[in-house]
C-alpha cells in the first residue's frame, strides 16, 4: 500500500444516506473480526483490469478476473472508503470495518455535457456492521418523515443516535447531509449535535460540508432575503430575478445530465399547471457546460418556464450548493420560505399561500 494524493474529480460529495435505501445486510453478531476481506463483483461492460480501494489516504489496488476482485487488509477504525476503476468518473462510498464484506457494484454508460462517461453504482452490500447502522437511522427517518413536527422528532433523536455512535464516520455523514443538503434543523440544533461527534473520527470531507452548510443557513436560510442575480436565459437574454417581484418563485437547480433531476421534470410540470392561476413561477438554473444538450433536455422535458445558464456555477458557488437537484421558494418580497423541498411540500405552502394572492 501507498500514500496517494487523491484527484477531486473522482470523488463525489460524501453523503450518501438516502443511497442504502435499496442495499441489504448480513446480521452480525459480533463485530470482532480481526481483518477486512471484501469480496466484489462489477456487473457491466468493463476494459479496466484493476479495481482499487481508498481510505485513509491510501490506495491498494487488485486484478479484476472475470469481473470479480478480493481485497483483504487491517483497520484500527471504521472509516469512509471507496471503490474506484480508473475507467468511471465516480468512486462509490461505504463503510469499511474489520469484517466480511460483499459488494455488488454496476457499471453504466451515461451521457453527461455531451460526453458518455461511465459511472459505478453500488447495488448491495452484505456483511456489514455499518450497513446495520445506516439502515437503524434510515428506518427511523422513513418512519417519522411525514409526521408535522418532525424536525423536534428527528433532533431528539439524533441526540440520542449520535451519542451511541459518536465515534462513527456515519454520524458526521448525517449532520453534513442536514446541513448542506436537507436543512431540517436549526443552526443552533445542528451545532448542538455537532457538539456531541468525535471529530477525529470523522472525515474531513463531512467536516468541511457541515461547516459550509452552517454558514449558508447563516446567510441563506428561511426568513432571509435570497440572492439577488442575473443570468442568460435561452435566447441571450439577461434575466434579473427582481423582475419576478410580487411573484411566488421556486428556483430549481438542475442540469441536463442529472438523472434525478430529470425524473423531477414531470412533477414541476404539474406543480405549474396546478397553479396556473396563482401568482407562482418556476425559475430553472443549470450547471450545463453543454448549451446544445442543455437546449435538448428543456424542449424533450417540456420545460415551460423561465430557464437560465449558470455555466461557471456563480450562483450555486455563492449559495453553497454542492448537490442537485435543489430548490429554494422564495415569497412575494423575494424572502426564503421554504429549501430544497419536495413537491408535496411545495404544494402545500402554495395551497396555503396563494389563497390569500
Amino acid at each position: 500500500m501507498i500514500k496517494i494524493e487523491l484527484k477531486p474529480v473522482k470523488w463525489a460529495l460524501s453523503i450518501f444516506i438516502l443511497a442504502i435505501a435499496g442495499l441489504q445486510s448480513q446480521t452480525i453478531l459480533k463485530n470482532d473480526v480481526s481483518k477486512f476481506k471484501i469480496h466484489g463483483s462489477i456487473k457491466g461492460d468493463i476494459t479496466d483490469n484493476f479495481a482499487y480501494l481508498y481510505y485513509n489516504n491510501v490506495e491498494d489496488s487488485v486484478k479484476i478476473v472475470n469481473n470479480n476482485f478480493e481485497f483483504t487488509g487491517v483497520i484500527n477504525d471504521t472509516v469512509s472508503a471507496q471503490i474506484y476503476i480508473k475507467s468511471a468518473e465516480n468512486a462509490p462510498q461505504f463503510y469499511l470495518e474489520n469484517s466480511n464484506i460483499t459488494i455488488e457494484i454496476s457499471a453504466n454508460k451515461t451521457d453527461k455535457d455531451g460526453k458518455t462517461i461511465e459511472t459505478m453504482h453500488i447495488d448491495e452490500i452484505k456483511g456489514s456492521h455499518s450497513l446495520q447502522i445506516q439502515e437503524e437511522y434510515l428506518k427511523f427517518y422513513q418512519l417519522n418523515a411525514g409526521k408535522k413536527d418532525f424536525n423536534k422528532v428527528l433532533y431528539a433523536n439524533l441526540t440520542g443516535f449520535l451519542k451511541k455512535h459518536h465515534t462513527h464516520p456515519f454520524s458526521g455523514a448525517i449532520l453534513a447531509e442536514l446541513a448542506m443538503v436537507n436543512p431540517i434543523l436549526s443552526k443552533k440544533e445542528l451545532n448542538s449535535l455537532y457538539s456531541i461527534l468525535d471529530i477525529t473520527k470523522q472525515t474531513d470531507q463531512d467536516l468541511r460540508f457541515f461547516k459550509k452548510g452552517i454558514d449558508r443557513l447563516g446567510t441563506y436560510s428561511v426568513g432571509k432575503p435570497f440572492l439577488e442575480f442575473e443570468l442568460l436565459d435561452q435566447k441571450g437574454a439577461l434575466i434579473h430575478l427582481k423582475k419576478f417581484s410580487g411573484k411566488i418563485i421556486l428556483i430549481d437547480f438542475w442540469a441536463s445530465w442529472c438523472g434525478p433531476c430529470r425524473k423531477k421534470s414531470p412533477e414541476l410540470i404539474a406543480l405549474k399547471q396546478q397553479f396556473a392561476a396563482a401568482n407562482f413561477e418556476i425559475i430553472g438554473i443549470s450547471r450545463d457546460k453543454n448549451k446544445k444538450q442543455w437546449s435538448a433536455a428543456i424542449e424533450k422535458d417540456k420545460l415551460d418556464w423561465i430557464n437560465l445558464l449558470d455555466e461557471d456555477q456563480k450562483i450555486e458557488n455563492l449559495i453553497g450548493i454542492e448537490n442537485i437537484p435543489y430548490n429554494y421558494l422564495i415569497d412575494e418580497k423575494g424572502i426564503i420560505i421554504g429549501i430544497n423541498l419536495s413537491t408535496t411540500d411545495i404544494i402545500k405552502i402554495l395551497s396555503a399561500t396563494t389563497k390569500k394572492v
